[in-house]
C-alpha cells in the first residue's frame, strides 16, 4: 500500500547511517520491497539482498508461487540469491498438522534462521533480517532462547525494529523491540501511541 511504501522508505533513512553487512528477506514481495528500501540507501553504495525461503510469514504454504527470483530481479537488481534452510521433502512435515504442532514448527524454523546467521556472523557484524509480522513473534523466541510455551506475542507494528546483540562469551543483550520512531512523520499515532 502506499502507506506501506512510505513505512519502508522511512525505515531505509533510518538505517543508513551504518552498513550492515548482510540484509536477508523473506522472498515475500512486500519483505523484499522494505529490505531492498534499506539496501538501497546504505553508506557506500546498495549491497545485496538475499532471500530467505524460511523467513516466510507462518502460514504460507511452502508451494505458494509469490513472485519468482527473474521477477524480483526485474524489480530490485540487487537481489542477489534464493535459497532455504530446511530441506524440500522435510517442509510439509514441519507445517505439522493441528495449531500447536504448527507453532511448535514455526518456532523450529525461527531458531534455524538464528543459527544460520549465527553460524555465518559471528565477529561484530550487523545483520538485518526483514520478515513478517506473526512470525517474528516466533523469530524473537528463537532469537532470545525462548520457547512457545506461555504463548506470549510480542507487538510488531510494520517496519518495527527489534535488535539483539550477541556477545562472543554466549550471553545476548534484547536492546530494543518494535521500534517505530522512525514512523513519527509517516504515522505519528502508531509512533507514540499511550
Amino acid at each position: 500500500t502506499p502507506l506501506g511504501e512510505e513505512q519502508a522508505k522511512a525505515l531505509g533513512e533510518r538505517l543508513s547511517v551504518r552498513r550492515f553487512n548482510a540484509i536477508f528477506s523473506s522472498p515475500l514481495i512486500r519483505a523484499v520491497s522494505t529490505a531492498c528500501e534499506t539496501a538501497s540507501r546504505q553508506p557506500g553504495g546498495t549491497i545485496p539482498v538475499d532471500l530467505l525461503g524460511d523467513l516466510r510469514e507462518k502460514g504460507t504454504p511452502w508451494d505458494y508461487p509469490g513472485y519468482s527470483l527473474e521477477q524480483i530481479k526485474e524489480k530490485y537488481s540487487f537481489v542477489r540469491t534464493y535459497h532455504t534452510i530446511v530441506p524440500f521433502q522435510e517442509r510439509a512435515v514441519l507445517d505439522g498438522e493441528d495449531e500447536s504442532q504448527r507453532n511448535d514448527s514455526t518456532l523450529r524454523r525461527g531458531q534455524d534462521c538464528i543459527s544460520f546467521i549465527r553460524e555465518r556472523f559471528y565477529s561484530g557484524e550487523n545483520v538485518l533480517l526483514v520478515a513478517h509480522g506473526t512470525f517474528n513473534t516466533y523469530l524473537i523466541r528463537a532469537a532470545l532462547g525462548l520457547g512457545n510455551e506461555k504463548g506470549f506475542n510480542f507487538c510488531q507494528e510494520n517496519t518495527g525494529l527489534t535488535k539483539v546483540k550477541y556477545f562472543k562469551d554466549g550471553s545476548l543483550r534484547l536492546a530494543y523491540m518494535n521500534d517505530t520512531s522512525h514512523l513519527f512523520d509517516v504515522n505519528p499515532e502508531l509512533s507514540f501511541s499511550l
